[in-house]
């Protein structure tokens, strides 16, 4: 990753949508900061007022030295305005690489914010967390799997009771598993890990999502035998908790296509229902499918291409539930789309509109990647990505749009890693 001087009038120009077929580009702040981090991989949750928490990995070294680190900001007008400027916070300051940050923000009483995330200081790629006990006042960064073996892709969960739940990929005995642990206390010094994937080496990059009832609920990819087939081939898996995590669910395939399915992301609605999604290569495209259960995970509907885009290379799915209202965004890499998508179901999940562009990314430079959203408390969508097109390869600047509808979207906003 990188970090790129800005000269004013460069920065100005951008803002200004001045040249770009984009088109126009909403001015964040009336004052720029000299140097800004390239950007990757942003996650965004929102409080019980609706004020949105905005974290994202962010280059503070030039590109001969890789070095990022997690930068936040916080909106605190439903995304009006954010605090980015005139210097972002940095969280993490990492003497490695610091990536992919996921977040979940506490609903009741006074904002708590928890952000999980990899990094590779001082040696093999760990899982941190970093958290806030008021707001936006965080303690230090906790290593959460100390030791020679590496664990990547964390994700954060809470339940009813504020316990924090992560589960994430580890590297331990040669082998891939899926781990859980659960913390109840703040100093994040006990809770026993405990592996989820029991049956195969092969087992990487798990999502988790808790309901209503407090069931702790889980998704993964597996390189295990395909049901059916037998085949060996990545393959979606769920497994579920109902003890707190003391014990799950013998893990059930929810994928069913002959293709290859990874990227899962899961989330759970109102009613207890348990909504997935990922990117799946069944119909001979990667394209973005989606299942549903209503039954507390004991079954799934029968897999839906949401995207069903010729020649699709789609990655990164996403979701975020409101109601009755399932919202699925992902990145089509397929040459020329290179663009952020959205589709919108309202029913449910047993149908979805016509996905609709939602990234504006100038195709002769780079493009739209790496969605991630939240719907706060009356129904609107925040939508935030990477746009490459303005620096070049797979970083970019962050920006930010919302929407009621998941149809029409507001102007888009430039939110800055100001260092």
């Amino acid at each position: 990753m990188r970090r790129v001087f800005l000269f004013l009038s460069l920065l100005i120009t951008m803002l200004a949508g001045v040249g770009s077929p984009r088109g126009f580009i909403k001015r964040v702040h009336a004052q720029f900061p000299q140097e800004i981090g390239a950007q990757r991989a942003p996650a965004i949750d929102v409080d019980r007022n609706d004020s949105l928490y905005l974290f994202m990995s962010a280059a503070t070294s030039p590109n001969t030295v890789p070095h990022s680190q997690i930068f936040f900001t916080i909106s605190s007008d439903g995304g009006a305005t954010f605090d980015n400027l005139p210097k972002t916070l940095n969280l993490s300051n990492s003497r490695g690489e610091a990536f992919g940050p996921a977040i979940v923000v506490t609903k009741v009483g006074k904002p708590k914010v928890f952000a999980v995330y990899q990094d590779n200081s001082p040696g093999p790629t760990h899982a941190h967390i970093i958290f806030s006990k008021k707001r936006t006042n965080f303690r230090d960064p906790v290593d959460l799997a100390p030791g020679a073996t590496g664990s990547f892709f964390p994700r954060v969960a809470l339940d009813s009771t504020g316990a924090t739940n992560i589960v994430w990929g580890d590297t331990a005995n040669l082998g891939r598993h899926v781990t859980f642990v659960r913390y109840t206390s703040f100093d994040f010094s006990f809770g026993a890990p405990a592996r989820i994937s029991t049956a195969s080496d092969g087992a990487f990059n798990p999502d988790i999502a808790i309901d209503l009832t407090d069931a702790i609920n889980v998704v993964w990819e597996d390189t295990a035998p395909s049901e059916g087939s037998g085949a060996i081939q990545s393959s979606i898996m769920f497994s579920r908790s109902t003890d707190h995590g003391q014990s799950f669910s013998m893990p059930r395939q929810i994928s069913k296509g002959p293709g290859n399915a990874a990227e899962p992301r899961i989330a759970v609605d109102q009613s207890n229902g348990i909504h997935v999604t990922w990117a799946d290569h069944s119909s001979g495209d990667n394209e973005a499918y989606y299942s549903r259960s209503t039954d507390a995970g004991n079954t799934f509907s029968a897999p839906l291409n949401v995207s069903a885009s010729p020649n699709a290379d789609i990655h990164k799915p996403v979701l975020a539930i409101f109601h009755d209202r399932v919202f699925l965004s992902y990145e089509d890499d397929a040459d020329p789309v290179q663009e952020v998508f959205l589709a919108r179901s309202n029913d449910g999940g047993g149908t979805f509109l016509r996905p609709v562009q939602v990234s504006h990314a100038d195709p002769r430079r780079g493009q739209g990647h790496s969605p991630a959203m939240v719907v706060d408390s009356q129904g609107k969508l925040h939508i935030v990505w990477i746009d490459s097109s303005v620096l070049g390869r797979q970083e970019g600047i962050l920006f930010y749009s919302n929407s009621a509808d998941g149809q029409t979207f507001s102007s888009q906003r430039m939110i800055l890693a100001a260092l």
